[in-house]
This record gives structure tokens, sequence and C-alpha cells, in this order.
């Protein structure tokens, strides 16, 4: 993947180097590097600050090591390069400088491997890469996305991840075969991806699931994308019978940790499929407002959205003495009341419908979407 135009690095250290960029060289200093290199290697070591020497080393000798070890061990290197240069009077690469260090002076590879490195990243592609789709495969989706999630906690910035299922595929398969289903399929996934930005991922989740991340993207947004590509997919296999649909959750509105990221774009998609799919589902911003009383010293918004939990979603006083919060809630109705001084549960007084409690009260209902 490609760097996105505001600097956020989301590819591999092999890919950058191969498009060109002497990340390496310029981190050991065997090259001046470029404005456009020193940007790469900052966000690079901003995105992968926990394992960014362990590739460094893993790119230069197809060695892992654990990042704690591994930055001690460029430093040795860089070391051992600059003494080497220094007695032969000549610049000693850090590539040279590497394998001599790591094999004959801490003789820490064992069984060193001479691989020509046209097919060393064949094979680092090839292991991240899912073989039908060419899409990024779900383990390296997943362990991508933890990493750029952590980013977006350190910027405050937002991120969202969508979760995608064609419709009516199954039907397809069964009727033309699976060759022609991988075809379709094939197709499908160049159709995603070229419904999004470069530094955009899209993962093959399972099966005709599919994944994508986009970082520093808002849910609106993401539902703007999400829209382009279910209309694409419209347009281009309506012959076919095949549709798709998406569901959007954004970070940190929608989950904070990847999972709960995943769970709510899942919940979102299982919406969209259920209202008939070839559509987008995203949760949207509900206001909740409790007028003011003299009597009330805090209040929640209690219901089955966030599992009656008392501290899930308190209210906060405004100046005109009432109470307010906003709450992004799933498509569908949900039941809730309002949770008064820790001790009073009472139905929403502006709320336009209601239902039985079971316990000889009632329940207020939101309808969202």
């Amino acid at each position: 993947m490609e760097i996105d135009e505001r600097g956020i690095a989301l590819t591999d250290l092999a890919e950058l180097e191969e498009k060109g960029h002497r990340i390496v060289d310029a981190l050991a200093g065997d090259v001046a590097p470029t404005e456009k290199t020193r940007r790469l290697l900052e966000s690079l070591r901003e995105e992968k600050h926990d394992i960014f020497f362990s590739e460094v080393l893993a790119y230069l000798t197809s060695e892992k090591y654990p990042e704690a070890q591994a930055k001690v061990l460029w430093d040795e290197v860089l070391e051992h390069k600059y003494m080497m240069s220094e007695r032969l009077g000549r610049n000693v690469g850090i590539r040279v400088a590497a394998m001599d260090y790591l094999l004959n002076v801490r003789k820490l590879m064992l069984t060193p491997r001479v691989v020509n490195p046209a097919d060393f990243r064949q094979t680092i592609r090839l292991s991240r890469t899912d073989a039908l789709t060419g899409l990024t495969n779900r383990r390296t989706f997943m362990e991508q996305a933890a990493r750029i999630l952590e980013a977006a906690s350190r910027q405050k910035a937002p991120v969202t991840l969508m979760m995608a299922d064609l419709d009516k595929f199954k039907p397809f398969n069964d009727e033309h075969g699976h060759q022609a289903g991988d075809l379709l399929l094939q197709e499908i996934a160049r159709l995603v991806r070229g419904g999004v930005r470069g530094s955009d991922m899209v993962g093959r989740y399972g099966g005709d699931e599919m994944a994508l991340l986009l970082p520093k993207a808002a849910r609106a947004e993401g539902l703007a994308v999400g829209e382009k590509i279910r209309q694409t997919i419209q347009e281009n296999c309506s012959e076919v019978g095949v549709t798709i649909s998406i569901g959007v959750a954004q970070y940190p509105l929608d989950g904070i940790t990847r999972d709960d990221l995943v769970s709510a774009a899942d919940e979102n998609l299982y919406v969209a499929k259920a209202r008939g799919g070839n559509r987008v589902v995203r949760r949207e911003d509900v206001a909740f407002r409790l007028a003011g009383r003299p009597d009330v010293r805090q209040a929640a918004v209690v219901g089955d959205f966030n599992n009656w939990s008392v501290r899930a979603n308190p209210m906060s006083r405004v100046p005109d003495g009432a109470w307010e919060t906003v709450l992004s809630l799933p498509p569908g109705k949900h039941r809730y009341k309002i949770f008064i001084n820790d001790r009073d549960w009472t139905a929403d007084p502006s709320a336009k419908e209601s239902s039985p409690d079971g316990f000889g009260g009632r329940s207020s209902i939101v309808a969202v979407g």
C-alpha cells in the first residue's frame, strides 16, 4: 500500500524499498534521504513503533528478533559498520555490515541464506496476500488494523472499519459452479479495491466476506465510500444477481479495540442483510434529553444498547439546567430508561413510544434508522 496524503505509513518496508525508497540506506546513513524518504521513515517509525527495528533487521537478514533485542542489535550493527568503514578506508554498506556482525561477530545467524531480493519480496507478499483475490489475507489485515488503531489513538484520529458481504453469492455458486464463483469474486475484489484510497486496506475476511479499513476517515466519509462501492457492484454485477451489503463502524465512537470495532461493523452488516441486502448501514447519533428538575443530581441513559448498565452512558447538565447526552446506536428499535440519582428508573417523558417493562412499569422506545 501507499502512503496517504497526510503522511501515514500503511505499507511494508519491503514494498517501499521495491518502489525505490531507500529507507534502510537512509536510516543507516549510506545515502542522503530525500524529503519524501524522511517523511516515509518518520511515518513507518510511528506506525510500527513496537516492531520497527525487528522489521528492519528482518528485511536485511531474513531473521526475526524481538524489538528490544533488535534495537540493541541495530545500534551494534551501525557501530560495526562505521568501524569497518574506517579500517577499510571506504564505506561499508549496511547489508554487508549486518550480515558480518550477526553471522561472524555475534554468531546469531546459524543458517544464513542468500536469497534473490525479488524472490524474497515475492515470498513475503504471498504470505500476506489471499491467493484467490489478491487482497490482504485475514491474519495480516487484523495485525495491521491493530497497529493503525494504536497510531490513531496516539494521534486522536478517527478510523473507519467496514465489513462487507456479498448478497446471493451462494445461489450463483450453486448454479454456475465454483470456478465461475471464483472469477466473480476476483472481479468484485478488484472493484472494491478500486473504490478506496491507496492508503486504505482491503482484506478477504473469509469466503465472500471482505473487510476494509480507512485510516483518518470519519463515519460519514466511510459511509460515502461504502455507498460508492455498493453502487459499483450493483452496476457491474446486476446481470448475475449479486450485490453487496456493508456495515460501517468508526473508531472511537463505535469501538475502542480492534475486536470491538469489527463486532460493531458486523452488527451493522447483519442489519443490512436482514433488511434485504444491497445497502450500507451504520450507527446513528441519537440525542437524549431530560428536562431540568431541582431534585436531579445525576442521570444516565440505560437500555438494551448498553446491557442496562447504569454506568455506561451518563448524561451531562447543560446551561439551561437540563441533562443531555448523544449516543451512537445501531439501526432498530431500542428499549431504554433514564436512571436518576443512582436510585430511580423512569421512562423518558419525551419519548413518543413505550412498552411494558415486565415489572409493572414502562420502558421508552427509540427507533433508529
